[in-house]
């Protein structure tokens, strides 16, 4: 019982790593468990449950990786979906005309 009440101790502190507070998690389940239990059955120690959702370690996982190579990335799973001989039209960059400022300044004293 001393170990689970350390094991508590540890994880509500507040630079507890997360496998510290996973531990008392895990800890304050059981002793619920051992409070919930009649005197006829035994004590079971509560299952354990995943400490964070599979959403969470894959967005954890995405966090360092650079944008554009999750955006290849994307692309190319996006290509892989597509069916089989269907032609992906090549994506043309964008082109802006710059225009010098001598020609605008032509184009401001006409109009005045």
């Amino acid at each position: 019982m001393e170990n689970l009440l350390e094991a508590i101790r540890a994880a509500v502190v507040t630079d507890a790593s997360p496998e510290a507070r996973a531990a008392g998690a895990q800890a304050c389940r059981t002793i619920l468990a051992a409070l919930e239990a009649t005197a006829a059955e035994p004590i079971q120690a509560a299952a354990a449950q995943p400490t964070t959702p599979p959403i969470a370690d894959l967005v954890a996982t995405l966090r360092g990786v650079p944008m554009d190579q999750l955006l290849d990335l994307a692309i190319a799973r996006l290509r892989a979906a597509l069916p089989v001989g269907t032609a992906v039209p090549t994506v043309q960059p964008v082109k802006f005309q710059f225009i010098p400022q001598s020609h605008l300044d032509v184009l401001g004293k006409k109009k005045r």
